[in-house]
Protein backbone atom coordinates (compact mmCIF):
# COMPACT_ATOMS: atom_id res chain seq x y z
CA UNK A 1 0.00 0.00 0.00
CA UNK A 2 1.62 3.26 -1.05
CA UNK A 3 1.76 6.32 1.98
CA UNK A 4 -1.23 7.92 2.76
CA UNK A 5 -1.26 11.51 1.44
CA UNK A 6 -3.21 13.85 2.63
CA UNK A 7 -4.42 17.34 1.15
CA UNK A 8 -7.03 19.84 1.40
CA UNK A 9 -8.55 19.55 -2.07
CA UNK A 10 -8.42 15.89 -2.22
CA UNK A 11 -10.63 15.34 1.12
CA UNK A 12 -12.69 18.48 0.91
CA UNK A 13 -15.52 16.74 -0.83
CA UNK A 14 -18.84 15.52 0.05
CA UNK A 15 -18.16 12.16 -0.58
CA UNK A 16 -15.14 12.44 1.72
CA UNK A 17 -17.17 13.87 4.84
CA UNK A 18 -18.88 11.65 6.85
CA UNK A 19 -21.58 12.98 10.07
CA UNK A 20 -21.30 10.91 13.48
CA UNK A 21 -24.90 12.23 15.85
CA UNK A 22 -24.83 11.65 19.46
CA UNK A 23 -27.99 12.05 21.47
CA UNK A 24 -28.86 14.57 23.65
CA UNK A 25 -31.54 12.50 26.13
CA UNK A 26 -34.11 14.07 28.44
CA UNK A 27 -34.77 11.94 31.72
CA UNK A 28 -37.85 13.39 32.31
CA UNK A 29 -39.62 13.01 28.92
CA UNK A 30 -37.56 9.31 28.33
CA UNK A 31 -36.43 9.74 25.17
CA UNK A 32 -33.93 11.48 22.63
CA UNK A 33 -34.93 15.56 21.92
CA UNK A 34 -31.87 16.13 19.95
CA UNK A 35 -28.72 14.96 18.29
CA UNK A 36 -25.09 17.01 17.86
CA UNK A 37 -23.53 16.58 14.70
CA UNK A 38 -20.07 15.15 14.74
CA UNK A 39 -18.22 15.82 11.31
CA UNK A 40 -14.99 13.07 10.31
CA UNK A 41 -13.08 12.47 7.10
CA UNK A 42 -13.49 9.27 4.96
CA UNK A 43 -11.32 8.21 2.39
CA UNK A 44 -13.73 5.25 0.77
CA UNK A 45 -10.83 4.05 -1.68
CA UNK A 46 -9.13 2.68 1.84
CA UNK A 47 -11.75 3.04 4.20
CA UNK A 48 -9.91 5.16 6.62
CA UNK A 49 -11.97 7.58 9.10
CA UNK A 50 -9.99 10.48 9.86
CA UNK A 51 -10.31 12.30 13.28
CA UNK A 52 -11.10 16.20 13.83
CA UNK A 53 -7.94 16.52 14.58
CA UNK A 54 -6.69 15.34 11.10
CA UNK A 55 -9.48 16.52 9.08
CA UNK A 56 -9.71 20.51 10.46
CA UNK A 57 -5.91 20.48 10.18
CA UNK A 58 -5.53 20.07 6.36
CA UNK A 59 -6.90 23.73 5.48
CA UNK A 60 -3.72 25.74 4.88
CA UNK A 61 -5.82 29.04 4.53
CA UNK A 62 -8.77 30.76 6.60
CA UNK A 63 -10.71 30.14 2.77
CA UNK A 64 -10.28 26.74 3.42
CA UNK A 65 -10.84 26.70 6.61
CA UNK A 66 -14.30 28.46 5.95
CA UNK A 67 -14.79 26.49 3.08
CA UNK A 68 -14.32 23.30 5.12
CA UNK A 69 -16.59 24.27 8.03
CA UNK A 70 -19.24 25.09 5.47
CA UNK A 71 -19.44 21.84 3.86
CA UNK A 72 -19.23 19.86 7.18
CA UNK A 73 -22.51 21.88 8.00
CA UNK A 74 -23.92 21.10 5.07
CA UNK A 75 -23.34 17.43 5.03
CA UNK A 76 -24.70 17.45 8.24
CA UNK A 77 -27.51 18.96 7.68
CA UNK A 78 -28.45 16.65 4.53
CA UNK A 79 -27.43 13.85 6.51
CA UNK A 80 -30.20 14.56 9.22
CA UNK A 81 -32.64 15.11 7.08
CA UNK A 82 -34.12 11.99 6.96
CA UNK A 83 -34.25 11.38 10.75
CA UNK A 84 -36.02 14.82 10.80
CA UNK A 85 -38.99 13.29 8.46
CA UNK A 86 -39.34 10.89 11.12
CA UNK A 87 -39.64 12.89 14.22
CA UNK A 88 -40.09 16.49 13.00
CA UNK A 89 -39.83 17.78 16.94
CA UNK A 90 -36.48 16.63 16.90
CA UNK A 91 -33.03 19.15 16.96
CA UNK A 92 -30.25 19.15 15.17
CA UNK A 93 -27.13 20.89 17.01
CA UNK A 94 -24.05 21.68 14.69
CA UNK A 95 -20.95 23.16 15.49
CA UNK A 96 -19.88 26.62 14.14
CA UNK A 97 -16.41 28.16 14.33
CA UNK A 98 -17.12 32.27 15.00
CA UNK A 99 -13.24 32.81 14.35
CA UNK A 100 -13.85 32.63 10.19
CA UNK A 101 -17.47 34.75 10.43
CA UNK A 102 -16.15 38.44 9.81
CA UNK A 103 -17.55 41.25 8.08
CA UNK A 104 -17.18 39.89 4.96
CA UNK A 105 -18.81 36.72 5.77
CA UNK A 106 -21.58 37.58 8.16
CA UNK A 107 -24.00 38.83 5.15
CA UNK A 108 -23.54 35.46 3.22
CA UNK A 109 -26.44 33.99 4.45
CA UNK A 110 -24.89 30.88 3.54
CA UNK A 111 -26.01 28.80 6.90
CA UNK A 112 -29.75 29.61 6.49
CA UNK A 113 -29.32 28.41 3.06
CA UNK A 114 -27.74 24.98 3.95
CA UNK A 115 -30.91 24.35 6.54
CA UNK A 116 -33.51 25.53 3.51
CA UNK A 117 -31.99 23.42 1.06
CA UNK A 118 -31.87 20.03 3.15
CA UNK A 119 -35.91 20.32 4.15
CA UNK A 120 -34.80 21.79 7.82
CA UNK A 121 -37.37 24.50 9.87
CA UNK A 122 -34.97 27.26 11.68
CA UNK A 123 -36.84 26.37 15.00
CA UNK A 124 -35.25 22.59 14.69
CA UNK A 125 -31.06 23.66 14.67
CA UNK A 126 -28.99 24.62 17.00
CA UNK A 127 -26.15 26.68 16.71
CA UNK A 128 -23.29 25.79 18.69
CA UNK A 129 -21.02 28.80 19.23
CA UNK A 130 -17.89 28.01 20.84
CA UNK A 131 -16.76 30.53 23.02
CA UNK A 132 -12.71 30.49 23.04
CA UNK A 133 -13.43 30.80 18.81
CA UNK A 134 -14.97 34.07 19.38
CA UNK A 135 -12.78 36.97 18.00
CA UNK A 136 -15.19 39.54 16.95
CA UNK A 137 -18.15 40.45 19.89
CA UNK A 138 -19.75 42.67 17.80
CA UNK A 139 -19.92 40.24 15.03
CA UNK A 140 -20.94 37.95 17.12
CA UNK A 141 -23.77 39.66 18.19
CA UNK A 142 -25.09 40.83 14.71
CA UNK A 143 -25.12 36.91 13.44
CA UNK A 144 -26.73 35.88 16.62
CA UNK A 145 -29.60 38.67 16.04
CA UNK A 146 -29.58 37.84 12.14
CA UNK A 147 -30.38 34.24 12.96
CA UNK A 148 -32.49 33.89 15.84
CA UNK A 149 -34.69 36.51 14.13
CA UNK A 150 -35.39 33.81 11.46
CA UNK A 151 -35.92 31.20 14.54
CA UNK A 152 -32.34 29.52 14.43
CA UNK A 153 -31.36 28.60 18.27
CA UNK A 154 -28.37 29.73 19.74
CA UNK A 155 -26.38 27.52 22.63
CA UNK A 156 -23.35 28.70 23.88
CA UNK A 157 -20.73 25.74 24.22
CA UNK A 158 -17.86 25.32 26.49
CA UNK A 159 -19.09 26.72 29.84
CA UNK A 160 -16.92 26.15 32.52
CA UNK A 161 -14.16 25.16 30.50
CA UNK A 162 -10.56 26.89 31.35
CA UNK A 163 -11.38 29.32 28.93
CA UNK A 164 -14.73 30.56 29.14
CA UNK A 165 -16.14 33.84 30.24
CA UNK A 166 -19.69 34.26 31.61
CA UNK A 167 -19.39 37.75 30.86
CA UNK A 168 -20.72 35.93 27.14
CA UNK A 169 -23.88 35.14 28.61
CA UNK A 170 -25.01 38.39 28.84
CA UNK A 171 -23.57 38.93 25.17
CA UNK A 172 -25.35 36.04 23.67
CA UNK A 173 -28.29 35.41 25.41
CA UNK A 174 -28.07 31.41 24.74
CA UNK A 175 -30.92 29.39 24.66
CA UNK A 176 -28.91 26.63 25.70
CA UNK A 177 -26.05 26.34 27.77
CA UNK A 178 -23.54 23.55 27.54
CA UNK A 179 -21.86 22.67 31.05
CA UNK A 180 -18.00 21.21 29.76
CA UNK A 181 -17.35 18.04 30.45
CA UNK A 182 -14.34 19.83 32.63
CA UNK A 183 -17.29 20.81 35.17
CA UNK A 184 -18.77 17.31 35.12
CA UNK A 185 -16.21 15.07 35.91
CA UNK A 186 -16.72 13.29 38.99
CA UNK A 187 -19.16 16.13 40.35
CA UNK A 188 -20.62 13.99 42.74
CA UNK A 189 -16.78 13.86 44.62
CA UNK A 190 -15.72 17.26 44.15
CA UNK A 191 -18.01 19.82 46.38
CA UNK A 192 -16.63 23.06 44.16
CA UNK A 193 -17.82 21.92 40.91
CA UNK A 194 -21.27 20.89 42.20
CA UNK A 195 -21.38 24.68 43.52
CA UNK A 196 -20.20 26.27 40.25
CA UNK A 197 -22.56 23.61 38.57
CA UNK A 198 -25.93 24.61 40.72
CA UNK A 199 -24.85 28.38 40.08
CA UNK A 200 -24.61 27.96 36.39
CA UNK A 201 -27.90 25.90 36.60
CA UNK A 202 -29.97 28.13 38.29
CA UNK A 203 -28.62 31.04 36.35
CA UNK A 204 -29.81 29.39 32.94
CA UNK A 205 -33.24 28.30 34.80
CA UNK A 206 -33.16 32.23 35.59
CA UNK A 207 -32.94 33.51 31.87
CA UNK A 208 -34.66 30.70 30.35
CA UNK A 209 -31.93 28.73 28.66
CA UNK A 210 -32.18 25.18 28.65
CA UNK A 211 -29.31 23.45 30.38
CA UNK A 212 -27.14 20.65 28.82
CA UNK A 213 -24.28 18.63 30.85
CA UNK A 214 -22.42 17.22 28.48
CA UNK A 215 -19.27 14.67 28.58
CA UNK A 216 -21.26 12.51 31.49
CA UNK A 217 -20.02 9.14 31.59
CA UNK A 218 -21.30 8.22 34.93
CA UNK A 219 -24.27 7.40 36.73
CA UNK A 220 -23.33 9.04 39.58
CA UNK A 221 -22.60 12.15 37.48
CA UNK A 222 -26.11 11.85 36.18
CA UNK A 223 -27.81 11.63 39.61
CA UNK A 224 -26.35 14.16 40.94
CA UNK A 225 -27.13 16.93 38.07
CA UNK A 226 -30.51 15.82 38.51
CA UNK A 227 -30.08 16.60 41.81
CA UNK A 228 -29.51 20.40 40.44
CA UNK A 229 -32.32 20.12 38.17
CA UNK A 230 -30.16 19.09 34.66
CA UNK A 231 -32.46 17.03 32.52
CA UNK A 232 -30.76 17.19 29.50
CA UNK A 233 -27.74 15.26 28.71
CA UNK A 234 -24.52 13.86 26.40
CA UNK A 235 -22.11 11.65 26.77
CA UNK A 236 -20.68 8.52 26.45
CA UNK A 237 -22.52 6.83 29.35
CA UNK A 238 -26.13 7.60 27.35
CA UNK A 239 -24.44 6.90 23.82
CA UNK A 240 -21.14 7.45 21.57
CA UNK A 241 -21.29 9.16 18.49
CA UNK A 242 -22.86 7.40 15.59
CA UNK A 243 -24.50 6.63 12.23
CA UNK A 244 -28.06 7.47 12.03
CA UNK A 245 -28.96 6.73 8.65
CA UNK A 246 -32.63 6.83 8.39
CA UNK A 247 -34.08 6.60 11.93
CA UNK A 248 -33.00 7.18 15.40
CA UNK A 249 -32.20 4.43 17.43
CA UNK A 250 -34.33 3.47 20.63
CA UNK A 251 -33.73 5.31 23.62
CA UNK A 252 -30.72 4.04 25.59
CA UNK A 253 -32.22 1.70 28.51
CA UNK A 254 -30.04 3.76 31.16
CA UNK A 255 -32.72 6.78 30.33
CA UNK A 256 -35.16 5.00 32.02
CA UNK A 257 -33.26 3.71 34.49
CA UNK A 258 -30.98 6.38 35.63
CA UNK A 259 -34.99 8.16 36.34
CA UNK A 260 -35.95 5.23 38.55
CA UNK A 261 -33.07 5.53 40.64
CA UNK A 262 -33.26 8.74 41.03
CA UNK A 263 -37.00 8.52 42.22
CA UNK A 264 -36.04 6.24 44.73
CA UNK A 265 -32.81 8.46 45.85
CA UNK A 266 -35.11 11.59 46.07
CA UNK A 267 -37.53 9.65 48.34
CA UNK A 268 -34.59 8.30 50.80
CA UNK A 269 -33.48 11.61 50.25
CA UNK A 270 -36.22 13.17 51.78
CA UNK A 271 -35.97 10.82 54.49
CA UNK A 272 -32.87 10.80 55.94
CA UNK A 273 -33.37 14.28 56.01
CA UNK A 274 -36.35 14.24 58.09
CA UNK A 275 -34.62 12.41 60.49
CA UNK A 276 -31.32 14.61 60.27
CA UNK A 277 -33.14 17.54 61.34
CA UNK A 278 -35.42 15.57 64.02
CA UNK A 279 -31.51 14.83 65.33
CA UNK A 280 -30.71 18.79 65.19
CA UNK A 281 -33.50 19.87 66.52
CA UNK A 282 -33.30 17.61 69.42
CA UNK A 283 -29.71 18.74 69.94
CA UNK A 284 -30.63 22.42 69.85
CA UNK A 285 -33.04 22.38 72.73
CA UNK A 286 -30.52 19.89 74.56
CA UNK A 287 -27.89 23.22 74.08
CA UNK A 288 -30.88 26.18 74.19
CA UNK A 289 -31.67 24.02 78.09
CA UNK A 290 -29.07 25.43 80.05
CA UNK A 291 -28.89 28.74 78.03
CA UNK A 292 -32.30 29.69 79.22
CA UNK A 293 -31.14 28.69 82.54
CA UNK A 294 -28.60 31.12 83.04
CA UNK A 295 -26.95 34.41 82.78
CA UNK A 296 -24.45 35.62 79.62
CA UNK A 297 -21.51 35.64 81.89
CA UNK A 298 -21.73 31.94 82.09
CA UNK A 299 -22.33 31.57 78.26
CA UNK A 300 -19.34 30.02 77.03
CA UNK A 301 -18.87 27.69 79.64
CA UNK A 302 -22.37 26.04 78.72
CA UNK A 303 -21.32 26.72 74.86
CA UNK A 304 -17.46 24.43 75.64
CA UNK A 305 -19.67 21.92 77.19
CA UNK A 306 -21.97 21.65 74.49
CA UNK A 307 -19.53 21.07 72.02
CA UNK A 308 -18.29 18.46 73.76
CA UNK A 309 -21.56 16.33 73.82
CA UNK A 310 -22.06 17.03 69.91
CA UNK A 311 -19.21 16.34 68.21
CA UNK A 312 -20.61 17.17 64.59
CA UNK A 313 -21.09 21.01 65.79
CA UNK A 314 -17.42 22.48 64.69
CA UNK A 315 -18.65 26.35 65.79
CA UNK A 316 -21.03 27.68 68.39
CA UNK A 317 -21.57 31.20 69.13
CA UNK A 318 -24.35 33.55 70.18
CA UNK A 319 -25.93 36.68 69.11
CA UNK A 320 -27.68 39.60 70.90
CA UNK A 321 -31.24 41.01 70.12
CA UNK A 322 -29.15 43.34 67.65
CA UNK A 323 -27.08 40.61 65.72
CA UNK A 324 -23.52 41.37 67.41
CA UNK A 325 -21.57 38.30 69.18
CA UNK A 326 -21.99 38.80 72.75
CA UNK A 327 -19.52 35.41 73.02
CA UNK A 328 -16.43 33.74 72.03
CA UNK A 329 -17.09 31.30 69.31
CA UNK A 330 -16.43 28.02 70.48
CA UNK A 331 -14.61 25.68 67.83
CA UNK A 332 -13.95 21.60 67.54
CA UNK A 333 -9.86 22.22 67.54
CA UNK A 334 -10.03 18.91 64.91
CA UNK A 335 -12.05 21.06 62.54
CA UNK A 336 -9.62 23.93 61.48
CA UNK A 337 -5.77 22.57 60.31
CA UNK A 338 -3.10 24.02 62.00
CA UNK A 339 -1.76 25.41 58.36
CA UNK A 340 -5.78 26.58 57.68
CA UNK A 341 -5.59 29.35 60.77
CA UNK A 342 -4.16 31.79 59.29
CA UNK A 343 -6.88 31.95 56.34
CA UNK A 344 -9.90 30.36 58.19
CA UNK A 345 -10.41 32.39 61.67
CA UNK A 346 -13.85 32.38 63.88
CA UNK A 347 -15.48 35.85 64.27
CA UNK A 348 -14.29 37.07 67.93
CA UNK A 349 -16.95 38.74 70.12
CA UNK A 350 -18.06 41.76 69.12
CA UNK A 351 -18.55 41.04 65.56
CA UNK A 352 -22.01 42.29 63.49
CA UNK A 353 -23.70 39.75 62.05
CA UNK A 354 -26.77 41.38 61.87
CA UNK A 355 -26.51 40.69 57.76
CA UNK A 356 -26.29 37.54 57.77
CA UNK A 357 -28.44 35.32 56.57
CA UNK A 358 -29.13 32.79 59.51
CA UNK A 359 -29.53 36.32 61.80
CA UNK A 360 -32.47 37.65 59.56
CA UNK A 361 -35.00 34.99 59.47
CA UNK A 362 -34.79 34.76 63.31
CA UNK A 363 -35.19 38.65 63.50
CA UNK A 364 -38.17 38.52 60.90
CA UNK A 365 -40.30 36.03 63.52
CA UNK A 366 -39.20 32.68 62.65
CA UNK A 367 -38.35 30.24 65.66
CA UNK A 368 -35.75 28.80 63.95
CA UNK A 369 -33.29 28.69 60.74
CA UNK A 370 -30.92 26.43 58.83
CA UNK A 371 -29.12 27.69 56.17
CA UNK A 372 -28.17 25.53 52.99
CA UNK A 373 -24.98 24.19 52.79
CA UNK A 374 -21.30 26.37 52.44
CA UNK A 375 -18.06 26.77 52.86
CA UNK A 376 -17.33 28.25 56.47
CA UNK A 377 -15.26 30.95 56.97
CA UNK A 378 -14.40 29.75 60.57
CA UNK A 379 -13.00 26.38 59.44
CA UNK A 380 -13.14 25.96 55.71
CA UNK A 381 -15.23 22.83 55.86
CA UNK A 382 -18.74 22.43 54.35
CA UNK A 383 -20.87 23.05 56.74
CA UNK A 384 -24.53 24.82 57.24
CA UNK A 385 -25.92 26.46 60.18
CA UNK A 386 -28.58 26.14 62.29
CA UNK A 387 -29.94 29.39 64.39
CA UNK A 388 -32.47 29.77 67.02
CA UNK A 389 -33.92 32.72 69.41
CA UNK A 390 -34.11 32.39 73.37
CA UNK A 391 -34.28 34.17 76.27
CA UNK A 392 -31.69 33.89 79.26
CA UNK A 393 -32.54 33.71 83.06
CA UNK A 394 -33.41 37.41 83.42
CA UNK A 395 -35.48 37.41 80.41
CA UNK A 396 -33.14 38.76 77.59
CA UNK A 397 -33.44 38.05 73.70
CA UNK A 398 -30.60 36.08 72.22
CA UNK A 399 -29.91 34.07 69.08
CA UNK A 400 -27.90 30.82 69.25
CA UNK A 401 -25.95 29.81 66.23
CA UNK A 402 -24.50 26.34 65.53
CA UNK A 403 -22.08 25.73 62.35
CA UNK A 404 -22.86 21.84 61.65
CA UNK A 405 -20.25 19.93 60.01
CA UNK A 406 -21.18 17.98 56.51
CA UNK A 407 -18.41 15.69 56.49
CA UNK A 408 -17.57 16.46 52.41
CA UNK A 409 -21.42 15.44 51.37
CA UNK A 410 -23.15 17.12 48.69
CA UNK A 411 -26.31 17.58 47.52
CA UNK A 412 -28.06 14.46 48.43
CA UNK A 413 -28.23 14.62 52.51
CA UNK A 414 -27.30 16.83 55.06
CA UNK A 415 -24.19 15.48 57.96
CA UNK A 416 -25.93 11.88 59.54
CA UNK A 417 -27.45 12.53 63.22
CA UNK A 418 -25.36 13.78 65.69
CA UNK A 419 -22.58 11.63 67.42
CA UNK A 420 -21.11 12.72 70.87
CA UNK A 421 -17.74 13.80 70.82
CA UNK A 422 -14.73 12.10 72.60
CA UNK A 423 -15.44 12.30 76.50
CA UNK A 424 -14.06 15.06 78.53
CA UNK A 425 -12.97 15.58 81.91
CA UNK A 426 -15.49 16.91 84.40
CA UNK A 427 -16.04 20.60 84.56
CA UNK A 428 -17.64 22.52 86.21
CA UNK A 429 -20.30 25.39 84.71
CA UNK A 430 -17.22 28.00 84.67
CA UNK A 431 -14.74 25.78 83.35
CA UNK A 432 -14.33 24.81 80.07
CA UNK A 433 -13.78 21.22 78.89
CA UNK A 434 -10.60 19.44 77.31
CA UNK A 435 -12.45 19.62 73.81
CA UNK A 436 -13.23 23.16 73.21
CA UNK A 437 -11.29 26.04 72.20
CA UNK A 438 -12.30 29.71 72.44
CA UNK A 439 -11.74 30.90 69.07
CA UNK A 440 -11.06 34.77 69.03
CA UNK A 441 -10.67 35.62 65.57
CA UNK A 442 -9.04 38.63 64.10
CA UNK A 443 -10.00 41.91 65.65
Amino acid sequence: MSPLELSFDSVARPENIRTLFQPLVSIKNKRIIAVEALSRGYLPDRDITLPPSVLFNLPTTPLEQLQLDRLCREVAMNRFSPLYSTRRDLLLSVNLDMSLIDRETLGSGKFALAAQAAGLEPQNVIIEIIESSIQDVEVLKEFINRHRAMGFLIALDDIGAGHSNLDRIPQIKPDVIKIDRGLIQNIHQEYHKFEIARALTRLGRSLGAMIVAEGVEQEEEVLQLMELGVDIFQGFYFARPGHMEKSLPAAPRKISSCAKKFRQRAIETISRRKAVHAAYDKALEQVLEPLSESIPRRFDALLAQSLDSHGDIECIYILNAQGRQISSTMCNPEVIPEQRRFIYQPAPKGTDHSLKEYYLPIQAGLARYTTDPYLSLASGNLCLTISAPFKDKKGHDFVLCMDIGLHGQLGYAPAPPMSPGPTAKATTETTLPIRGCVCIGAE
